[in-house]
């Protein structure tokens, strides 16, 4: 199941990045023979290398949307098209994908059939300080009201917020820095030197947690589209894409916080 999911994280990229790239030029039509040729690629990668993964996941993704949008770019590629045309193409591309996404991600495994307890863990492996945790406490009823109130954004951005928060702290109180830092997930500079943790991102967090044996691969995955619809606090990028969080997006993502959540706090002097 992972393998779709990042095969989906890698075409979402290419269409992000060749779109932007189509923009900045002035002229009204793609004409340059590189410019064509990298489109070319970009369709040719979805069909002959993503989709495959995907159309095979046991979801059974609808991906009729996805194609119609590809084959736009590659039926431009064949002729002096309009610059808006690959625009509007690779926009629907990334939509479309976005949302057979989120539909891969609710049949992880690490996603219950049933709806998991909502009443809080004892966060006190990761948190000594009675305070941190009644803030941790606090922060876990609010994401519940949030889901409770339909406010699907600000519920998605907490939970972002509470997974960042259990993991930092488990990177801190680890018996074993060194393996922490020297995770092949660690986030890196231009020279190969480990950043500094206030550097890290939560993508990287969650990475090394899985390479640490703290969270399960399906966790993993799940938590990294959670990473990215947390993004959505920026109303540009929710303009840009089109996307929406969903009430099943939030009840599929407080399941994997949830998840995710048990795991690093049960993981606290079992591994590294």
């Amino acid at each position: 199941m992972g393998d779709a999911l990042a095969e989906l994280e890698a075409a979402i990229i290419e269409v992000t990045k060749a779109r932007k790239l189509v923009m900045q030029k002035t002229a009204k039509q793609v004409s340059a023979g590189d410019e064509i040729d990298r489109l070319k690629s970009v369709a040719f990668a979805w069909f002959k290398t993503h989709r495959p993964s995907v159309a095979s996941h046991s979801s059974g993704p609808e991906l009729g949307d996805v194609d119609t949008a590809y084959q736009t770019v590659l039926t431009a590629t064949g002729k002096i098209a309009a610059r808006t045309t690959y625009t509007n193409a690779l926009l629907a591309a990334k939509r479309s994908l976005v949302v057979v996404r989120g539909s891969v991600a609710t049949v992880q495994d690490s996603t219950p059939a049933v709806a998991t307890t909502d009443a809080q863990p004892n966060f006190a492996p990761l948190a000594n300080d009675p305070k941190m945790q009644m803030i941790l406490i606090r922060r876990w009823d609010e994401i519940q009201s949030c889901i409770d109130a339909r406010a699907h954004l600000s519920a998605t951005v907490m939970m972002g917020g509470m997974l960042e928060s259990l993991l930092l702290a488990r990177i801190n109180g680890s018996p074993n820095r060194t393996a922490v830092f020297t995770a092949n997930g660690a986030p890196r500079d231009r020279v190969g030197a480990t950043l500094p943790l206030a550097d890290w991102k939560l993508v990287k967090m969650v990475e090394v947690g899985h390479e640490l044996g703290w969270i399960t691969k399906s966790a993993r995955d799940v938590g990294n589209v959670l990473r990215e619809f947390r993004n959505y606090i920026h109303p540009h990028k929710e303009y840009t894409d089109g996307v929406l969080i969903s009430a099943d997006d939030t009840r599929m993502f407080w399941e994997v916080t949830k998840a995710i959540s048990r795991q690093v706090l049960g993981s606290v002097g079992k591994s590294p």
